[in-house]
């Protein structure tokens, strides 16, 4: 059958941003836009999105959810009362129609397809065709990652003729002198998936994932913790375990999400108040993973000597361990004191709040901390692991016992190194520009992935809920007003439930 071309209608839908008048552009070429087939009677297979070519080097200009109507896939929402009386399905390049995620799993698994679950989102508030333009910018660069990034990342400046500070543009984290990060295949533990990871109950790292929730003490165990159809859509506080390079799963399979490029058209931009920061040019589905950040690693001793030198805005102590023991300290005094009183325990409101505040907490030298982890699960899963690295894989166990009080589980590392701390400042990728909000729509979870090595998760960044196109991305850096004598900051991110002050 001849490939159609979808002609699109040019909508344009004028917005006010900062006293510039920016644009938000439904439009894509119709010459890339493939239509489905007419449907006919048949057993889908490999053939059904073989016609399509589907080739991957030729998505680095096109939305990630834009991508599937390149290749013969269509989207369609029909009217209801209201956006959320409507319904969104697509239509696939043989002609069958999918409602949800699971049947389009499905349905690329039967097909073979070499598409990803993520680029898939059945929202109907999203618009995959959205895309952010702004007009005569003052200056304008193509690419401030110069091409290291899988996507380009245009910086733009419609206020003066500044352009962002040169950094050196990394897309991986760098260890320093005096900073060993074991990477080594013997000290992961990996799965034997063949199914692409898709039954949780039988990955070796959903496992690990899911078995973690348990050190928390009276913490609700999720059984579906982590990603969903490689979406986040809440913080795991004890941690993801993504799988890895000794796993026998595909690359692409549903526990890989913060190891793959970055899938998304972002922009950095200046603003009136705020220096630089970084929007989306194209609607983002709520649980997208957006970025990690990234720069050197630094031992606790360099990072303060750094700081006082240099300045300490773009440095984040990985405190994944600290945090944790903290909130299990409170737990065991409160459990104590209920005791007494003879109620049953749990978890209090403050401890509740610590847990979900992932990147709420600002140390003594102001640098940012990034959360968070139990020394039960780590000493357990430190020492267990050693004791059985030889096996071919196994499930990371944790303790039930009740919490006894003992060392930071930081000091059977041995390294007496402190607290790991991550520096931007002159090293780092495009997460070092957002910028604070009091409402944030992004939110940090800590995952594993190069290593299982406590002290050095990857900090990743997820969507909130939708962002549409042009939304500045921003994130809450949990500064305490009063928390640093003698500074103070004032926050200019002008939500309705704005601080007006950072610190």
């Amino acid at each position: 059958m001849k490939r159609k071309d979808t002609p699109i209608e040019d909508i344009t839908q004028p917005i006010k941003v900062e006293n510039i008048i920016l644009q938000i552009d439904i439009l894509q070429s119709s010459k890339t836009i493939l239509s489905p087939k007419t449907y006919i009677i048949h057993k889908c297979n490999h053939s059904c999105v073989e016609w399509a070519e589907y080739d991957q080097n030729k998505t680095k200009k096109i939305n990630m959810l834009a991508i599937p109507l390149h290749f013969g896939f269509n989207r369609h929402t029909t009217n209801g009362y209201g956006i959320k009386n409507s319904i969104t399905y697509y239509e696939t390049p043989c002609g069958i129609s999918i409602k949800t995620m699971k049947n389009m799993m499905h349905y690329l698994t039967t097909t073979r397809s070499k598409m990803t679950i993520d680029q898939f989102d059945f929202n109907s508030c999203v618009n995959p065709l959205a895309q952010f333009n702004v007009s005569r910018p003052i200056k304008f660069l193509d690419d401030i990652s110069e091409g290291l990034e899988f996507r380009p990342i245009t910086c733009v400046n419609s206020i003066n003729k500044e352009l962002p500070q040169k950094i050196k543009y990394i897309v991986s984290r760098q260890a320093v002198t005096g900073v060993n990060i074991n990477v080594e295949s013997n000290f992961l533990c990996g799965c034997d998936c063949t199914d692409n990871c898709e039954d949780k109950s039988k990955c070796a790292c959903w496992q690990s994932t899911i078995n973690g929730q348990s050190n928390i003490p009276d913490l609700e165990k999720n059984p579906n913790a982590g990603y969903n159809y490689r979406r986040l859509y809440k913080n795991v506080p004890t941690g993801i375990y993504e799988c890895n390079k000794t796993c026998k799963c595909h690359s692409s399979c549903l526990n890989r999400v913060v190891q793959q490029p970055m899938s998304h058209n972002l922009q950095l931009f200046k603003t009136e108040k705020k220096g630089w920061g970084v929007r989306c040019l194209n609607d983002i589905a709520r649980g997208t993973f957006i970025c990690c950040y990234i720069g050197d690693i630094l031992t606790e001793t360099n990072a303060t000597e750094q700081g006082k030198k240099y300045g300490d805005e773009y440095l984040a102590d990985l405190d994944f361990i600290e945090v944790v023991e903290k909130c299990k300290e409170d737990y065991e005094e409160n459990a104590f004191l209920s005791q007494q009183i003879k109620k049953p325990r749990k978890i209090s409101k403050k401890n509740m709040n610590l847990l979900n505040k992932l990147t709420t907490q600002k140390s003594s030298q102001g640098r940012i901390q990034t959360t968070c982890y139990d020394k039960n699960l780590a000493l357990n899963n430190t020492f267990q692991f050693l004791e059985s690295r030889n096996l071919k894989h196994k499930y990371l166990t944790f303790s039930k016992r009740y919490y006894e009080p003992q060392k930071s589980v930081r000091y059977y590392y041995g390294s007496g190194d402190g607290v790991y701390t991550i520096n931007a400042k002159t090293s780092g990728n495009i997460g070092r520009y957002f910028n604070h909000s009091c409402t944030p729509n992004l939110f940090v979870q800590n995952v594993f992935v190069d290593t299982q090595d406590l002290r050095f998760p990857w900090v990743s960044f997820f969507s909130e809920r939708y962002i549409p196109a042009g939304t500045e991305l921003t994130w809450n850096y949990g500064y305490e007003v009063g928390s640093i004598p003698g500074k103070v900051m004032t926050c200019y991110c002008d939500s309705a439930k704005c601080k007006r002050r950072l610190l």
